[in-house]
């Protein structure tokens, strides 16, 4: 069986892609890092493991060795499941917002900031209202989605936009799971960060 992985730095950054031919759960891992990804990996001696299924567990661990695009890496500890929803890929899309509880009609046009399992940041120039229920359309998954959306909060943006955070409710379980492969799937920023 292959597993694929989202490799994240110790502050929890999206840096690469791999695969691997076992589990988590044994004391040392052999990744095989997707070629375009290396030079980002190559630079971390800490990575965690997020994998692309509720099935696989989400670990940390200390890399050993490299050999080519293969690294060999000690376990170190299982993460808190929590990890994968709340795992945020910076993308940018834009789209349009459709009030269900708000006091404004028509659309809003919006631009993605980050998109998780759980929610989504973006960008919005007319004012949102914390607690507001709206729907959005998220057009990166395999299908676009028009999904409901509470606004958390008004986040400090460097934009001249106000940037929003809201949070997916009453998901279907398909939706849910085009969301994650969406987020598993999305190309990483290169160039890389460092450690």
């Amino acid at each position: 069986m292959t597993y694929r992985y989202l490799i994240l730095d110790s502050k929890g950054r999206p840096v690469a892609h791999c695969t691997s031919f076992q589990g988590l759960d044994a004391p040392t891992w052999q990744l095989q890092v997707d070629p375009e990804d290396l030079e980002c990996v190559m630079g971390h001696t800490s990575i965690r493991l997020v994998g692309t299924s509720d099935k696989y567990i989400a670990a940390e661990g200390q890399i050993l060795r490299w050999n080519g695009h293969s690294v060999l890496v000690k376990a170190v500890r299982e993460l808190d499941g929590n990890l994968r929803k709340n795992l945020r890929m910076p993308v940018r899309f834009p789209s349009f917002l459709y009030p269900i509880t708000g006091k404004w009609q028509g659309r809003r046009p919006i631009l993605s900031h980050d998109l998780s399992c759980g929610g989504i940041a973006f960008y919005c120039g007319q004012p949102l209202e914390e607690g507001e229920v709206a729907q959005l359309v998220v057009p990166v998954t395999a299908q676009p989605l028009l999904l409901s959306v509470t606004i958390l909060h008004r986040n400090q943006s460097e934009e001249q936009v106000p940037l929003y955070g809201a949070r997916f409710t009453d998901l279907l379980r398909e939706e849910e799971s085009m969301i994650r492969e969406a987020v598993f799937n999305l190309q990483l920023h290169h160039p890389c960060s460092g450690s």
